[in-house]
């Protein structure tokens, strides 16, 4: 008996002693920042970037916005609008990337307007304006990139049965009707994609850049070999010199109109924040995936303009059809009626993927959010799955962004009208951090590893600048009086929507939110905005 119980001490002793998990140095950054770290920390720097690259989708979304901005100015404003906001967009990624770098958390944009307006009542305030705008911005995206992949596949039907009695035109309600349940399965089949276990998404990431370059490669080398056999080249002058007012707007709004495509297609690097408390090594690797990935699509995005603006037919014959996106019978008279369809399939698979991992940024968004107790169901909307992975809030931004596809039913401009709101809502929060940055936190702000030193300052002024400007644009008419007064469904809606989500945020703020808003970091407000903050162990 005795030798048993002593055999059974010694199996005891040589169980081993697990040690508890370690925390690293990104656990500890967040600690610092106020929060507990609950997600899954696992994806690289290649990751992060690939996620605000991918995102971006420089070709999709040029491809996509080419007819409406092709009316706003022609060639000439849509080149020479591209380069000066390029070089905007990216000093406006400097200015976020340090935000980034400084204050890696899930809620990303607003947390960096917290921070950058001083951390205190105000400071909650504007933050809470700020997570308004971009939650519903990102949810707008996420439906109209739906709809963008849906109106690729209702242009398929047209091209290859011109005379089809299949509803495709835009001023058709059974056409969108038709183009709307098509949007709510590509959007499902994007979100099913979020449900994989992290190392396995990691690969998601790495499919957008890798579509995303055979994309190019595609139009790069097939597309003008296509042309050549075709209908042929336009001319230098055509490109370089020519205009455009296929909006009837006065001329000098018409040339301002020309910002939008880059104010629509630069935007959402702040991605990279978003997925920081999911990245090793978060204050760099996030703040690099935030900078870099603006400079490659920028320089990407000019020499594919320049492609799309010489491989293009006539104008006229480039508007000349009944299918809902006009590129795609671009792509038919320039590679065949048949052939073209490979173009169109990879566009509608990086198109799917951007949605899919847009879908994880705003994802983490509403969980950094109910983290900060606003939304009802807060508890609910913050749970983390086995595998530490935000479910929950997957689906809740994807009913949300089906039921925004509804507005596609009753207007033919709701898609314009959408892609204006999920820039506008981006850009009215990057240059509400950049107010900050210059001209309150100027002397207070520390920055991290991403440090723009003398030039944080400049920077920040300019994205404030740049961004006032980009958001006007979005928010401004795309068709004058005359049209308008015709068909009021030309109207942009895109500052109603926004005057719409301020208003309600304002009344959800004094109703409600101003007391529980950032409730963990209320401490800020009598310390130090730049201190310790108590940890949110919910």
């Amino acid at each position: 008996m005795d030798d048993s119980i002593a055999k059974y001490g010694q199996e005891i002793q040589a169980l081993p002693i697990m040690d508890p998990p370690a925390v690293t140095d990104d656990d500890r950054e967040l600690h610092k920042l106020g929060y507990q770290a609950v997600l899954a920390r696992g994806w690289g720097a290649f990751d992060n970037f690939a996620c605000s690259f991918s995102a971006l989708n420089v070709i999709g979304g040029i491809r996509v916005l080419f007819y409406i901005a092709l009316s706003a100015g022609g060639p000439a404003a849509m080149w020479s609008s591209w380069l000066s906001g390029s070089i905007l967009s990216v000093i406006t990624a400097a200015t976020l990337a340090e935000a980034c770098s400084a204050y890696p958390a899930a809620g990303s944009i607003y947390y960096w307007a917290f921070q950058s307006w001083g951390g205190a009542r105000t400071a909650r305030f504007i933050s809470f304006l700020v997570a308004a705008w971009t939650l519903v911005a990102w949810t707008s995206f996420l439906a109209t990139d739906s709809f963008g992949v849906a109106n690729y596949l209702i242009s398929e039907v047209v091209i290859f049965n011109p005379n089809s009695s299949f509803p495709s035109a835009t001023s058709d309600v059974k056409a969108r009707a038709v183009a709307w349940a098509f949007s709510l399965f590509f959007l499902a089949l994007a979100a099913s994609l979020n449900f994989l276990p992290p190392r396995f998404y990691s690969w998601v990431f790495r499919a957008g850049v890798l579509v995303i370059t055979i994309d190019m490669l595609l139009n790069f080398i097939w597309l003008p070999i296509g042309v050549s056999k075709t209908y042929g080249f336009r001319s230098a002058e055509y490109v370089f010199t020519s205009t455009y007012n296929g909006g009837g707007t006065s001329g000098g709004l018409n040339w301002v109109l020309s910002w939008y495509l880059t104010a629509s297609c630069l935007v959402g690097e702040d991605a990279s924040g978003h997925v920081a408390e999911e990245t090793v090594a978060a204050n760099k690797s996030a703040a690099k995936g935030v900078f870099w990935s603006t400079v490659a699509s920028a320089l990407c995005g000019f020499p594919i303009i320049i492609l799309f603006l010489f491989c293009m037919p006539p104008i006229d014959t480039f508007y000349d059809t009944s299918a809902p996106q006009p590129f795609i019978n671009m792509y038919a008279l320039a590679l065949g009626p048949r052939a073209h369809v490979v173009a169109t399939v990879v566009a509608m698979i990086g198109a799917i993927l951007n949605t899919s991992i847009s879908l994880v940024a705003v994802s983490r968004l509403v969980f950094a959010i109910a983290r900060d107790s606003v939304f009802p169901y807060s508890d609910w909307l913050r749970r983390v799955s086995k595998d530490k992975q935000p479910h929950n809030a997957v689906i809740f931004i994807s009913v949300c962004a089906a039921l925004l596809l509804c507005t596609q039913l009753p207007s033919q401009v709701a898609f314009s009208s959408l892609t204006s709101t999920s820039a506008a809502g981006s850009i009215a929060a990057y240059g509400i951090l950049g107010f900050g940055r210059a001209f309150i936190t100027r002397k207070k702000f520390q920055p991290e590893f991403w440090d723009l030193g003398r030039f944080g300052v400049i920077c920040a002024i300019v994205t404030f600048i740049w961004n006032s400007f980009a958001f006007a644009v979005l928010c401004a008419p795309q068709y004058g009086d005359g049209m308008i007064d015709k068909d009021s469904t030309l109207f942009n809606y895109a500052i109603v929507i926004m005057a719409g989500i301020t208003v309600i945020a304002l009344e959800e703020w004094w109703r409600k939110s101003r007391d529980d808003w950032f409730g963990n970091l209320k401490e800020k407000e009598t310390g130090d905005s730049f201190g310790p903050q108590v940890v949110n162990t919910a």
